[in-house]
């Protein structure tokens, strides 16, 4: 009876478990994919090395379409090795199901990746980072979806862990500096104040390998330093532990005065919108209160009323019900303007 096995490599050319080696040796065809980090050059020498064996490098096309493994490992002991941890891939995970459903053994085993040893890179705690985003080529100019999740991370004071997109079998990839870009055009967009050049980040380059570098600072710091090879990564820290604080310091050669966390100034969304909008509501009102005959009282009370909800709600984080609230005040003020009874400049 066949099986198949995925074998996390881990970081760069040694970063392979005795587990995973064992079963290298031990299979009866080796295959190696790595098509979305780029390898060390040293890394198919070094396994082969270390391996006895030929190891077979297969592109996006085949693992995805997966049917030659499938039929490889029907009968015989087949080895699908991959950089960092295989199952942090749903393209592997899907692989994986497959296996199990067509009666095929499939075991894991595990490697260390960017995801866990982000934190033993940056001296923060792993258990305070929340959602991580990937940000990709195409998203990049526009990153409303990671500045989303980087905002909700902020709120509960969790770290952010961005893993920048590298396309091995095209050579591109996103860079640090394309990142920081990304997010201050996006908090140009959303004007949350989530983002700023002021802003405390860490770069992570080639983690794990023996050119590893990194850089903490500001986005302003951060931005059009020259980084070399990939793969990078950036975090956006939340609430900072003094303990973090004190191994960033060390970790990063930085003065501890220079380090700060980015959730004590970030606002819920509400927060910010539901001010605004009651500040311009109010000014809307007053503006045509003078030219509203009295048989239009009753809705400029109910507007002043949806207005004090709006606050009221706010305060006490109710926040749907005071975005619902001031909505209900300008939709009153906007029906006057539709109906023609009175001019209103918003």
């Amino acid at each position: 009876m066949g099986s198949l096995t995925f074998v996390g490599l881990g970081l760069g050319p040694k970063g392979v478990s005795l587990e995973g080696l064992v079963e290298l040796r031990t299979a009866d065809e080796v295959f190696l994919e790595y098509y979305t980090t780029p390898h060390d050059p040293a890394l198919v020498g070094e396994l082969e090395r270390q391996s006895g064996r030929h190891l077979t490098i297969v592109d996006r096309a085949f693992v995805e379409d997966g049917r030659s493994l499938l039929a490889a490992a029907k009968s015989r002991k087949v080895v699908l090795a991959v950089p960092g941890d295989p199952m942090i891939a749903t393209t592997h995970a899907e692989l994986r199901v497959r296996a199990i459903r067509a009666g095929i053994e499939a075991r894991v085993v595990h490697g260390v990746t960017i995801a866990s040893a982000a934190a033993s890179a940056s001296g923060l705690h792993s258990y305070k980072f929340s959602r991580t985003v990937t940000i990709t080529r195409e998203s990049v100019k526009r990153l409303s979806q990671a500045y989303q999740i980087l905002h909700e991370n902020l709120l509960e004071g969790a770290h952010t862990l961005l893993l920048l997109e590298f396309d091995v079998e095209r050579g591109e990839g996103v860079t640090p500096n394309e990142a920081i870009r990304g997010l201050l055009a996006a908090e140009a967009d959303f004007k949350r104040a989530v983002v700023s050049t002021s802003c405390f980040a860490l770069v992570l380059s080639r983690v794990g390998r023996v050119d590893a570098s990194s850089r903490a600072g500001t986005l302003a710091e951060l931005e059009g330093f020259d980084y070399l090879q990939p793969p990078h990564s950036v975090i956006i820290p939340g609430k900072l532990h003094f303990t973090e604080v004190e191994s960033i310091a060390a970790i990063f050669s930085l003065d501890a005065a220079k380090i700060h966390g980015n959730s004590e100034s970030v606002k819920r969304t509400a927060e910010t919108l539901v001010p605004r909008y009651v500040e311009k509501t109010k000014k809307a009102l007053a503006s045509v209160r003078s030219k509203l005959g009295p048989e239009y009282d009753s809705v400029v009370e109910n507007a002043e009323l949806y207005i004090k909800d709006a606050e009221s709600f706010l305060l006490k984080g109710d926040d749907e019900l005071a975005m619902l609230s001031v909505g209900y005040a300008e939709g009153l003020l906007d029906s006057l303007n539709f109906a023609g009874v009175v001019k209103i400049d918003w």
